[in-house]
Formats: C-alpha cells, sequence, structure tokens
C-alpha cells in the first residue's frame, strides 16, 4: 500500500439504467444476510466462500471490512441497488487489484428474486467501464468454474476473451477442485452499449 493509492480519487455512486451502484457500507449487513439465504442454493455451488450460511453479525462484519477496504483502497465491493425497489439486488466489484500495473479482478452474484432480469450483465458492465475510465485499468480479468453455464454465458455476452483453463483451480464449496476459465479485457471497447455515469448525486 502507498500513500498515493489512498488518495485515488472515486467518484461514486456508479448509476446505471436500472442501478445505483455503492460501496459496501456499515449497516449493509442485515439485508445481505437476507440475500445470501434467499440464494444459498446456489451460492454454495460456485462461491468458494459459501461453505457456512452467515447470520446478520457476521454479514455486517464483512460489511465493514470491506467498508475499511475501499477507504484505503485495496478491494473495491460494491452493492448493486435497484432504482424501483431500494433493494440490493446484486454484489459485484474490483478485486485482487495490483496497482503498479493496473489489473483487477471482477465478479457477480445476484439474490434469487431478482434473477433473470440481466443485473448480472448489467452491473459487470458498469463496474469494467469504471475500472478502465476512472482507475486506468490496463487488464480486468474474469473467471468461472466448470459447470456454471450461467457465467459462461453472461462473460460472453460482455465481450470478454478466454485466455485459458487453469486445471484444477478452483475449490467448490462442496470440496470438488474443477477446472476455472479465464478471460480478460484489455480495454472496454468491446462491451454492449451501456448508459452508465458516476459521481453525480
Amino acid at each position: 500500500m502507498t500513500d498515493e493509492q489512498i488518495l485515488v480519487d472515486l467518484p461514486l455512486p456508479i448509476e446505471t439504467p436500472r442501478l445505483i451502484l455503492r460501496p459496501a457500507m456499515p449497516g449493509d449487513g442485515a439485508e445481505t444476510a437476507q440475500a445470501v439465504e434467499e440464494t444459498w442454493d446456489d451460492l454454495r455451488q460456485w462461491m468458494d466462500w459459501a461453505t457456512v450460511l452467515p447470520d446478520a453479525e457476521e454479514c455486517e462484519i464483512r460489511a465493514r471490512k470491506n467498508y475499511a477496504d475501499f477507504l484505503l483502497r485495496e478491494d473495491f465491493n460494491f452493492r448493486g441497488i435497484e432504482k424501483s425497489s431500494g433493494r440490493i439486488v446484486v454484489w459485484s466489484g474490483l478485486h485482487v487489484i495490483d496497482w503498479p500495473s493496473r489489473k483487477f479482478y471482477t465478479g457477480y452474484w445476484v439474490r434469487e428474486s431478482a434473477q433473470g432480469r440481466g443485473y448480472a450483465a448489467e452491473v459487470c458492465n458498469a463496474v469494467v467501464r469504471y475500472a478502465f475510465a476512472v482507475l486506468g485499468a490496463r487488464r480486468v480479468e474474469i473467471t468461472h468454474s466448470e459447470g456454471n453455464e450461467a457465467s459462461r454465458h453472461i462473460v460472453g455476452k460482455l465481450g470478454f476473451e478466454k485466455e485459458g483453463v487453469r486445471r484444477a483451480g478452483m475449490l467448490l464449496p462442496d470440496g470438488r477442485q474443477v477446472d476455472s476459465h479465464v478471460y480478460s479485457m484489455l480495454t472496454p471497447d468491446r462491451l454492449p452499449p451501456l448508459n452508465v455515469r458516476w459521481g453525480l448525486p
């Protein structure tokens, strides 16, 4: 970590046609816990962290740690709030940050009651655009586990280019070690059109 890193300005929130994205904040724990519980059957198939169902207190601890990471510019966890309902419906971010080379990793998950509406593609499109335009990204990486066809479809739809396969690169919550498919983007030019802006009230 450097002083220069901490001084990086991040114009927020990020706004898309249907979502407002903001950092994880203290107080997010209860709603996150509800979303995790309703989506648990999906999450425990693919998310390496989904081994034990967390309660509201555990989710609140995680939200506060996420907020601290955001302030230090070490990791960016975003919450996507649905404009029409005011609910948090999608979780995304920029992780495994390498500031000197401007490399970032992204991902997402959508709560079960909001799935099937295109929110995963919308949030990922916005976050990747933000990485290139605001953070000066030179590379954004995304992966999906072998068998996760929903994620494979979204990654392809967004225009990421496949680089290869990390054999046995992902340990799933059920203990299976599966291949991890690796994709990257070096410029946002391949992203589908999206009306997105940031830093406005």
